[in-house]
């Protein structure tokens, strides 16, 4: 079997998630080809419909105690069979035509570690779409450290495909019950990753919902955002200094690359949050400075990068990113 389409699911009304496979099962591929695993991280109301409302279509619904989206997705992959594994949130949707097939011509053909693809944005009230594009500067393969060395890697777990193999081979896991599963999860796999390649299909509706995880602003929530993310670039750092011995110097400028962002994401976070001048400049020399994120380093990232590392670095500075940087968290886009 060429895929397994990975679907995490957690109290969402019904008609999202069957939205969501029908999308998938109404694309160009032969049933043998693919197999979709809904795990239901302990819902009110398990969504045992699914097999009434899609008859004969290879699709397995497992049930988990509460765990959050990670949990889930580690379940799917422990439960896939197929060679490739894409994960679905339950209130996105792919796009219909040809753009699915494109890819798994490509996942065929070349056989990579990774595929990354394009994807659009839908807001509430099915505002016009926005279609995510990314400038391709490489023509061949490259590695998932270049990736990262030349990117800006996004935590999205759900715009891409891996190779099953990859991940069990390495025992990379999303950690459970924690917000940012997904950013260590995405780094740990693109620093394994010997192979990436990119089609420029555009083929994933990423819908911006109210009431989501990622629209949830209430003080208490983003309070334990940061703290999970600050855990989460520990736990980075410590995997940097188990492989610093023996990596190669591609994986290297990968790695600080995303983890300095990651840092980056960290401060905003907790300036958006409103936290006072004091408690960031605080909290960074606590918890980011011990693991060489604070002061942030010095790199050439981009000229907003190097501007945004003079002021972070002081409290004289960071007051100045106060005035500037909104209190409010702008919707994910």
């Amino acid at each position: 079997m060429l895929l397994s389409i990975i679907i995490p699911h957690y109290n969402l009304p019904s008609n999202l998630l069957e939205r969501c496979i029908a999308s998938i099962v109404q694309q160009d591929i032969a049933a043998e080809d693919y197999e979709i695993i809904v795990v239901d991280d302990a819902s009110q109301e398990p969504p045992v419909w699914i097999e009434k409302v899609f008859p004969k279509t290879n699709i397995k619904l497992v049930t988990i105690a509460h765990g959050g989206p990670g949990a889930a997705r580690n379940r799917g992959i422990d439960e896939a069979k197929g060679r490739y594994i894409e994960f679905v949130d339950a209130d996105d949707m792919l796009i219909p035509g040809n753009s699915y097939k494109q890819c798994l011509d490509k996942l065929r053909r070349e056989k990579p570690h990774i595929l990354r693809f394009n994807y659009r944005v839908i807001a509430p009230g099915d505002k016009p779409q926005k279609e995510s594009t990314r400038p391709i500067t490489f023509s061949n393969t490259i590695s998932g450290a270049a990736y990262m060395r030349d990117f800006n890697l996004s935590g999205s777990p759900w715009n891409y495909f891996f190779k099953r193999e990859l991940a069990v081979s390495k025992g990379i896991r999303f950690p459970e019950n924690t917000f940012h599963e997904d950013e260590e999860f995405n780094t740990i796999l693109h620093f394994h990753a010997c192979t990436l390649i990119h089609c420029n299909a555009v083929l994933y509706s990423y819908c911006i919902r109210e009431g989501s995880t990622t629209a949830n602003s209430s003080a208490q929530f983003e309070t334990q955002r940061i703290e999970d993310m600050l855990r989460v670039i520990e736990r980075l750092g410590h995997f940097r200094n188990v492989y610093k011995s023996n990596i190669n110097p591609t994986q290297t400028k990968g790695f600080e690359h995303k983890f300095t962002m990651l840092g980056v994401d960290a401060i905003l976070n907790m300036l958006y949050n409103g936290m006072k001048t004091k408690s960031i400049v605080d909290k960074c020399r606590e918890r980011l400075a011990p693991i060489g994120l604070y002061p942030l380093p010095k790199a050439n990232y981009s000229m907003k990068y190097r501007l945004f590392r003079i002021l972070a670095n002081s409290k004289a500075g960071m007051r100045i990113l106060r005035t500037f940087i909104s209190s409010k968290k702008p919707k994910k886009q």
